[in-house]
């Protein structure tokens, strides 16, 4: 995309006019398009030193997740991607993406450069989340590929300043040696930034970790509903089948209900069910690591959907957004209606750019509208090593959820509605 391309976008979308889908079938608007992602670096030494030691291997990395800062200093808004290091070459894990396409480590290359050599900086991050505070939440699962070289870690940035508010490094009563923390979703009372929790997925670990952060504990909550589904191993993407056993990914908080309490969706990735929890159960720590739980406190919705999702997220309306691997679409879900597949209403499909959504996010800009926001790679063709050397392989989507539901039955709730009315 070049750069005139991208000053107009942004100038456009920023003063709220709706584009047309750019001659995509998807209707969402492509702000960054990769064939392989590109890197800045301090210096050129800096970039050589990388390269000579294998840091930085061009065409290695993927990025998985995609956050969103809106502030009135900028017309454009600030773009974080995460780019985990499943192998090396990957000399960032988090950054911020430039109107060119570059990645700037953030906060800064320090915090990076020692490929997980130094548990003070970054060693590798698969997702984020920005809370209502203007924190950014970092989880670092402290692993290069199978490799721990250090404690899983949560950090927050203040991205006031980008200074670092809050490290807490797991201790191990809380994972396993398969242990891969990869999605944090963060439930902050309203109006108390101070009584925050956050709810992070173990994939491999097959369960949930609880971090109470004003008291900075955490602990571990395993349910049979954190486990894949070995019957949904093989997943198609495209006429392509990969085969991928992992536990729990997407995951998605609720609005605040009447009784001050939320509910919390959550999938396996390897899995076609949808399962739901009230938070006040999750913040019971007597509820850890129980095997035998009452099972009516985490509950899996009758309904299924078509195939594997990956990452999800809700508005504050209650209305879920989730991917489906094949055919590659978005879908919404109204969470006040039954969970099945008569009550998902597509959002957008199209077989080449929304292949395997990894990441999404609900975002409210300036305006006070609320956007989405999705991140999306071809996950069977870096698996078989079959990227495309001409093509984009990895973007980011956005518009306007006006704009997306617009006359969708999805605006349409029945009486008596409340979010997560079938959480109840």
């Amino acid at each position: 995309m070049s750069y005139g391309f991208q000053r107009v976008f942004f100038l456009f979308y920023c003063l709220a006019y709706c584009w047309p889908g750019l001659g995509a079938e998807s209707n969402l608007l492509v702000a960054r398009q990769w064939i392989k992602l590109e890197f800045n670096f301090p210096d050129e030494e800096t970039k050589q030193i990388a390269l000579t030691k294998g840091h930085y291997v061009p065409g290695k990395s993927t990025p998985i997740d995609v956050d969103v800062q809106y502030t009135h200093d900028t017309l454009s808004p600030r773009i974080f991607v995460t780019t985990p290091r499943t192998g090396e070459g990957t000399p960032v894990t988090l950054g911020t993406v430039d109107e060119m396409g570059k990645i700037s480590a953030y906060p800064n290359y320090s915090w990076h450069e020692n490929q997980g050599q130094n548990c003070e900086g970054l060693t590798s991050v698969f997702r984020t989340a920005i809370d209502e505070c203007n924190r950014l939440w970092v989880m670092d699962t402290g692993k290069i590929g199978r490799t721990e070289y250090c404690p899983p870690q949560l950090l927050a940035f203040d991205l006031h300043d980008d200074s670092l508010v809050f490290r807490h490094q797991f201790n191990k009563s809380v994972y396993t040696p398969q242990s891969l923390f990869v999605t944090p979703v963060v439930d902050v009372r309203p109006g108390d930034c101070g009584d925050t929790y956050v709810y992070v997925a173990d994939v491999h670990g097959h369960s949930l970790t609880v971090v109470d952060v004003a008291r900075e504990r955490s602990w571990r909550v395993i349910h049979s509903t954190f486990s894949p589904e070995p019957s949904r191993e093989n997943i198609t993407i495209e006429g392509v089948t990969i085969s991928l056993l992992d536990g729990v990914v997407g995951m998605a908080l609720s609005p605040w209900s009447s009784n001050r309490d939320r509910s919390l969706y959550f999938h396996a990735i390897s899995s076609t069910k949808e399962n739901v929890v009230r938070t006040s159960v999750l913040k019971n720590d007597s509820f850890m690591a129980d095997p035998n739980v009452d099972p009516k406190l985490i509950s899996t919705f009758p309904g299924e959907r078509s195939n594997q999702s990956a990452a999800e997220a809700m508005d504050l309306n209650g209305i879920m957004y989730f991917g489906l691997m094949n055919p590659p679409s978005i879908w919404s879900w109204n969470s006040a209606t039954e969970y099945n597949q008569s009550n998902f209403y597509q959002v957008a499909l199209d077989r080449e750019t929304l292949q395997f959504a990894s990441g999404i996010k609900v975002i409210n800009n300036l305006e006070g509208e609320q956007e989405l926001w999705v991140l999306t790679s071809s996950l069977q063709k870096v698996r078989n090593g079959s990227l495309s050397t001409n093509s984009p392989n990895f973007r980011i989507h956005t518009e306007k959820i006006p704009v997306i539901l617009a006359n969708s039955p999805c605006l349409s709730p029945p009486k008596n509605w409340s979010p997560g009315y079938h959480a109840n």
